[in-house]
């Protein structure tokens, strides 16, 4: 029994500390990137090692073992190298330029017999065995890569990748991560961060012991959560890293963990709900969630069963945030959060001179006396002006009369944000002093739709300001059903979170403005359309010419969609723009799967060719094509999209640019200098698809299989031997996803 109990914590010890394993190359233990980083949609499964920007450096075995397996492909790994090792793991070396010259003539053997670049073949423990320290392959940049680099994994015997700073590497790190932001995220219908219903996101601020602390106490009500925005660094380099684990302890008590120790390969596209992909779609950074919706899947990363959803208490409850890197160092955030419930005040005016005003602040719901007050003058056209200084406050009973400058309220509109006896933040409360009156039927609405995981906000931006109640209505030819806003902002107005469902036969958004006698509607056309899981929906422009169709796998949870058509877009600068610009909505959503969108063109463009969908990826600032069918009967083109961009249709008919080759056409070289062609390729439109059936390489009337680089844009072929002296003919094609084509022949001579 004691042999069994002592195997078993061998066992244990090798599965949680790093192996003897050997770093796969000699020029320095530095990498780019890490486990876990999420990539878009996906994480990154292992470490990107630096190689100093050069191709061609030795890669060495990093235990004993055998290889099983290589694969060649234009995307991904590239050209890719695979061993299983004596120790139980597969390891995976990445964007190699090459293999040994063994491993080289088997691959070269295998494109022949395939007739294909495309390879991946594996082999038994008994053909290529390899020993720790062995050459295995030289580091290049093939594949997906975008610079020289080996790109490393470690994954255990049934191929699920491992952290390797955790399983496989013990590198010296002395720095410790670094918390930049806290996001807290409202959940539940009612819920309320510093009394507003929108996520908020807070600053952090370290002190001379290195602990991290909020900028003030936090003041919440209903169900929330946090996200945090950290990151790590390592000595000797710039980049940042993903951080090893994240802990979430409330009072003591732990409620949520993220530990980036393996992450299944089936897991990788659940990247975009660790995240609030929210945020990161508005440009405000990569806050990772300590909270797990109930409609996302539980993965390896989410170390507790805890969902890390709160609903706290009235009252102070303490908060620390702990992270950790791979080496064990720890970085600590402390926090206070106060548990309150809604309140509002109301103030009135019971002091004026030429130098000051004071003013008494009332509550009026909640009935907790007000013990301090922050206030903020904005401009009759709603823009925020200065934080207004307090000269002096004084408590009266419940109430607090506060004492400003007389000429911080001349023309302006002051937001006053009083905080009650426990910490709670006021809903805002609004008082101006103004000598133009405005009415409200000289007002221009502006309606936004704002769409979260758990529900939907409607916002009204009024151009001026003015004293209104308003309310939003939803309705159709027959019915509506009205919500009345409550004031955020002097000149902006919310609705609480409403239940996805409620747009259920909704064709119009109406925005009534009331004040005294006065009355003023506006109209909105939108189409909106809830959508869930397990459901297929379709979605609708206003003139019904671009729509969304669903699948039953596309949400994660339930949602409402919609379409925009926009005239303002970024510009379109290359091929022939045929259609309105439509903005599908909500544009930061996470989707678990793909959707169809199609777009209609007028009958004049049937018999035109190379029509596509295009999609706008911010990231690049392009536009971009998505694979598209044209039914010519019904006039209509459609694309499946995995993410929610803008969209339009673009006609095609440039051909490729053939940029530069090597060698060159008419050139003479010394034998010597060529071992390989290359030949650089661009497409400003509808782009050159990462496959073999985009090109077409003969070298003296012999067809080659070269590799392609797709973010070089670069074809490439490296002889196996040395030329023979005398002349030679490349006869190359290129063919964008339209089917445009480029031919180009180049005679050159070697002696």
């Amino acid at each position: 029994m004691k042999r069994h109990l002592i195997s078993f914590f061998i066992f244990l010890l090798g599965a949680v500390f790093p192996q003897d394993v050997l770093w796969p190359t000699t020029v320095g233990k530095f990498f780019s990137s890490t486990f876990g980083e999420i990539r878009g949609d996906h994480f990154h499964m292992g470490l990107d090692i630096k190689t100093n920007g050069k191709i061609g450096l030795e890669v060495l075995a990093v235990e004993d073992g055998y290889i099983s397996r290589i694969r060649s492909n234009y995307s991904g790994y590239g050209k890719a190298l695979y061993q299983r090792t004596n120790s139980g793991h597969e390891v995976v070396y990445g964007h190699l330029e090459s293999f040994t010259p063994v491993m080289e003539r088997v691959w070269r053997l295998q494109q022949a017999k395939r007739l294909s670049y495309n390879v991946d073949t594996q082999f038994s423990a008994r053909e290529f065995q390899v020993k720790k320290g062995d050459l295995i392959g030289f580091s290049g940049n093939t594949g997906n890569s975008f610079a020289p680099h080996i790109h490393f994994e470690y994954r255990n015997s049934k191929s699920v990748p491992l952290n390797p700073l955790i399983f496989a590497f013990d590198l010296e790190d002395n720095i410790m991560p670094i918390p930049k932001e806290l996001a807290l995220i409202p959940i539940s219908h009612n819920a309320l961060i510093n009394a507003s219903p929108l996520t908020q996101t807070i600053p952090l601020f370290r002190d001379k012991n290195g602990i991290y602390h909020f900028a003030d106490t936090l003041s919440v009500f209903g169900e929330f959560g946090f996200a945090l925005k950290a990151v790590d660094k390592r000595e000797g380099t710039r980049n940042i890293y993903q951080f090893h684990r994240a802990e979430l302890i409330i009072d003591g008590q732990l409620e949520f963990e993220l530990d980036y120790s393996k992450i299944p390969f089936n897991q990788g596209k659940l990247a975009k709900t660790i995240i609030q992909y929210d945020l990161k779609r508005q440009n405000l950074g990569e806050f990772q969630k300590l909270y797990r919706l109930e409609e996302h899947r539980k993965t390896s990363i989410h170390a507790t069963d805890l969902s890390g959803i709160l609903g706290l208490a009235p009252g102070f409850h303490s908060v620390e945030i702990h992270i950790f890197d791979a080496h064990g160092n720890k970085t600590i955030v402390k926090g206070t959060v106060s548990g309150t419930f809604p309140m509002t005040l109301e103030a009135k005016e019971i002091f004026r001179d030429n130098k000051v005003v004071t003013l008494a602040l009332s509550p009026k719901r909640g009935g907790l006396a007000i013990r301090d007050a922050v206030v903020y003058n904005f401009t009759p056209y709603g823009f925020a002006d200065q934080k207004v200084e307090l000269i002096h406050s004084e408590k009266v009973k419940k109430d607090l009369h506060i004492t400003i400058a007389t000429n911080s309220i001349k023309d302006r509109i002051l937001q006053i944000i009083g905080i009650n006896q426990l910490g709670g933040m006021v809903n805002p409360f609004h008082w101006e002093d103004l000598n133009k009156k405005v009415s409200i039927v000289d007002i221009h609405p502006k309606l936004k739709i704002s769409n979260t995981e758990r529900g939907l906000f409607f916002q009204v931006d009024l151009d001026h300001y003015v004293r209104a109640r308003v309310t939003v209505r939803l309705a159709n030819d027959n019915t509506f059903t009205s919500y009345p806003m409550t004031q955020i902002r002097p000149n902006t107005y919310l609705t609480d979170k409403l239940s996805h469902q409620v747009v259920n036969n909704m064709k119009y958004v109406d925005v009534e403005l009331t004040h005294e006698n006065l009355s003023r509607e506006t109209r909105f056309h939108y189409v909106l359309q809830s959508v869930g899981p397990g459901q297929e929906n379709f979605a609708f422009s206003n003139d019904r010419n671009c729509s969304v169709k669903t699948m039953p796998g596309t949400f994660f949870q339930n949602n409402v969609i919609w379409i925009e058509q926009v005239k303002e877009h970024p510009k379109i600068t290359e091929g022939y723009h045929l259609s309105p610009v439509y903005q599908l909505q909500p544009y930061n959503l996470a989707l678990k799967g793909k959707f169809q969108v199609g777009i209609r063109y007028s009958r004049d463009l049937v018999e035109h060719s190379n029509l596509g969908i295009y999609y706008y990826d911010p990231k690049s600032e392009k536009w971009v094509y998505a694979e598209t069918e044209n039914n010519r009967r019904k006039q209509i083109l459609t694309a499946e999209l995995d993410w929610i961009d803008a969209v339009t249709v673009i006609q095609d008919l440039d051909s490729p640019k053939i940029r530069k080759t090597f060698p060159g056409n008419s050139g003479r070289y010394q034998l010597k200098d060529v071992n390989k062609i290359t030949i650089q390729v661009e497409d400003l439109l509808s782009g050159i698809e990462a496959e073999e059936a985009s090109f077409k390489l003969v070298f003296n009337d012999t067809p080659l299989y070269p590799a392609y680089q797709p973010i070089k844009k670069i074809v490439s072929y490296n002889f196996d031997q040395p030329l023979q002296e005398g002349s030679h003919k490349i006869d190359f094609e290129v063919r964008d996803r339209m089917g445009n084509e480029s031919l180009k022949t180049i005679y050159f001579s070697v002696y």
